[in-house]
């Protein structure tokens, strides 16, 4: 299963740059290019190796179309305001990697980051530490949303269940 192992390689190094892209947002509120493009380019490359592969072209085309639906979606959130560019650039190389297994795996972690970040700030509103107009780094949140997902497609791919 050479392809469902390529697949894991986007994830580990989403996994692997959580740290420093949190301390970075949490910081300096920006998740900086040099990671984020790097992040998309590695999912799209591992999850186009792993479906050359074994010709899994319906999970490439799952990934590919939730990256850019992401992309283009997050791009308007950004243009109002709502969210930065570097979480919809870290989140559209999550959704290539997440969607490549599972396009119901993108709602899962974009649900559990979202609940988290909401619950977290509104503790924060109730305990007078944030005000309405204070922006925090949703960086940290997607990636904890994404590392607990990821557990799935992971566990499946080592252990010989993954369909892909």
């Amino acid at each position: 299963m050479p392809a469902g192992y390529l697949s894991l390689v986007p994830i580990a190094l989403i996994a692997a740059l959580a740290i420093p892209l949190s301390i970075t947002d949490i910081r300096e509120h920006r998740l900086p290019n040099r990671y984020t493009y790097f992040l998309i380019a590695t999912a799209t490359a591992g999850t186009l190796l792993g479906s050359l592969l074994e010709a899994l072209w319906v999970d490439f085309a799952a990934g590919i179309a939730l990256g850019v639906v992401t992309a283009l979606v997050g791009y308007l959130l950004a243009r109002f305001g709502a969210i930065g560019m570097g979480d919809v650039k870290l989140l559209t190389a999550m959704h290539v990697c997440l969607g490549w297994h599972s396009p119901v795996l993108v709602l899962f972690s974009l649900s559990l980051s979202l609940a988290l970040a909401s619950s977290i700030s509104l503790i924060g509103l109730v305990m007078g530490k944030l005000n309405p107009r204070t922006l925090i780094p949703l960086g940290p949140y997607l990636l904890i949303g994404f590392l607990v997902v990821s557990y799935s497609p992971v566990s499946a791919v080592i252990t010989g269940e993954a369909s892909s």
